[in-house]
This record gives structure tokens, sequence and C-alpha cells, in this order.
């Protein structure tokens, strides 16, 4: 192998390179909030209630009661008469899910730059000039 020796005059030659990295920075912050809405709602529904009725039959003249009248009863008759009531409740149910993921976006930068690299020229010079 043919070695130089250390005092061997000799040009180096220097050439630049590009260097690209990627760094990752904080770009913003999101907030996640649930918040509460309230809708008005208005529901109509049909309450009953129970009410007394009299319905009177005259006598005949004669005075005899027919025979499809009850015994007399003791008096007072007491009756409970019954009423429907709304009842509201108020329940909480899921209705849907919510999912939140960080999507990583790409996209192609291009970047352009001008490189320098030394040239070694070797020119020949007349003999008078050599050492």
């Amino acid at each position: 192998m043919n070695e130089r020796a250390a005092d061997d005059p000799g040009v180096l030659r220097f050439e630049e390179h590009l260097h690209v990295r990627i760094e990752t920075f904080p770009r913003e912050t999101v907030r996640i909030e649930k918040v509460i809405v309230t809708d008005q709602r208005t529901i109509t529904i049909d309450v009953r209630r129970e009410e007394l009725r009299i319905t009177r039959t005259p006598i005949p003249a004669d005075g005899s009661p027919s025979p499809a009248v009850a015994p007399r009863t003791p008096l007072p008759i007491v009756m409970i008469l019954r009423q429907e009531q709304p009842v509201i409740a108020l329940e909480v149910v899921p209705v849907e899910k919510v999912t939140v993921d960080v999507r990583v976006d790409s996209t192609d930068h291009h970047f352009s730059e001008e490189l320098r690299h030394d040239r070694i020229d070797v020119v020949k010079l007349p003999p008078p000039y050599l050492p």
C-alpha cells in the first residue's frame, strides 16, 4: 500500500452537507368542557278524577217504590272519590359517548439550499517554475 508521509504536501477538499431534523414543540392548548344545557319541555297529559253523580228517579203516584229500589241505608253515606295526579320524575340516562383522539397530520415540506464544495484543479506549470 502506498503510505504518505506526514510532510507530504496535499490539499484537503471540503464540502457542505445539509442535515435536516424534526423537532416537536407545543403548538396550542386545548381544553375540553362538558356543560349542561337546559331545554324547556311542555307535555300535555289527561288527568282524571272521580265525581259523584246523583240520579233521581221519581216515585210513582201510588207511593210504592219500584222493585229495583234498594232498601234504606243508614246516613251518612261515605264514599271515597279518587283522582289522578301527575308524578314528575327526572332521570339522567346516557345518550351518547364522545371520544376524543389526537391525530397527527403530515404534510410534505420542501427545502432547497445551495451547498458549496471545494474543487481542486491540478495545473501543470512550465518547467522553470518547478522547485
